[in-house]
C-alpha cells in the first residue's frame, strides 16, 4: 500500500513525467503507475512514498519550506474532505477531484512552481478528473 501525504495526491494526479531530477521523476512514475493501476492508497502526514526520492527533503521536513507543504497537505485533505490515515482508491480520488471547483484547486496549489512552470494547472486537472 502506498502512503501519499495530502498535496501529492494533487502532484501524482496530474504528474506528466517532469521533476526536480532522475531519480524522483522515475519514482514519481513508478508511484503514479501504481495508483492509477489500483493500487491502495493510505493517506500520511509528513514523508511519503513521493517524498523518499525527493532532493529536497530533509530529516526534519523539506528544504522548499516545511510550512508551505503542511499548509499545501491540509488544505488538500480539507478540499478534499480527506484526513491522515483514511484508505482511497484512484477511483474514489479522481470523483473528489471532479468535485473540486478552481478556487479550490488554487488553494492547494497556488503558488507552487509547477503550475507556475506550466506543467500543471486547473484546466488540466478538470479534464483529467471528467474524464
Amino acid at each position: 500500500m502506498r502512503e501519499l501525504r495530502g498535496h501529492h495526491l494533487f502532484c501524482t494526479f496530474l504528474f506528466s513525467g517532469s521533476g526536480y531530477d532522475e531519480a524522483f521523476t522515475e519514482n514519481m512514475q513508478k508511484v503514479a503507475d501504481g495508483l492509477r493501476s489500483g493500487e491502495p492508497l493510505r493517506l500520511c502526514a509528513g514523508h511519503d512514498h513521493v517524498c523518499s526520492a525527493c532532493p529536497n527533503r530533509l530529516p526534519e521536513g523539506c528544504a522548499l519550506g516545511t510550512e508551505d507543504v503542511a499548509r499545501r497537505d491540509a488544505a488538500a485533505l480539507r478540499e478534499l474532505g480527506l484526513a491522515p490515515d483514511m484508505p482511497l482508491t484512484w477511483e474514489e480520488l479522481k470523483v473528489r477531484l471532479a468535485q473540486m471547483d478552481e478556487a479550490g484547486f488554487q488553494r492547494v496549489c497556488g503558488g507552487c512552481r509547477w503550475q507556475a512552470e506550466g506543467l500543471c494547472g486547473w484546466e488540466l486537472l478538470h479534464r483529467r478528473a471528467t474524464l
